[in-house]
């Protein structure tokens, strides 16, 4: 480090690219781990003996899908679930 340091702008460019990177690996583990988790509550829900594990998937994914539509999260869920009269049953409301 020397006396004076001057800024480096091809250094912030490449520092960002480097955070972007980071940050969509980042989404695409979050994404892979909330998959894969409402996927084996859904499966798990097909159980008669848990049948509540299906109404938790699809009110984690219907939780969920907000951050999809934002670009933050890619949500990969059988189709079973997506169905309408399953999604039928739930209804989002937000309370501002």
């Amino acid at each position: 480090m020397g006396l004076f340091d001057f800024p480096n702008p091809a250094g912030w460019i490449e520092g960002a690219k480097d955070a972007e990177m980071v940050r969509q690996v980042g989404n695409a583990a979050l994404s892979a781990a909330f998959s894969s988790w409402i996927s084996g509550l859904w499966a798990l829900g097909q159980n008669r003996f848990f049948g509540f594990a299906a109404s938790m998937a699809t009110s984690a994914y219907l939780s969920l899908r907000q951050l999809e539509t934002k670009g933050f999260l890619t949500l990969t869920v059988p189709n079973a679930m997506l169905e309408a009269d399953n999604l039928s049953r739930f209804q989002t409301e937000r309370k501002m």
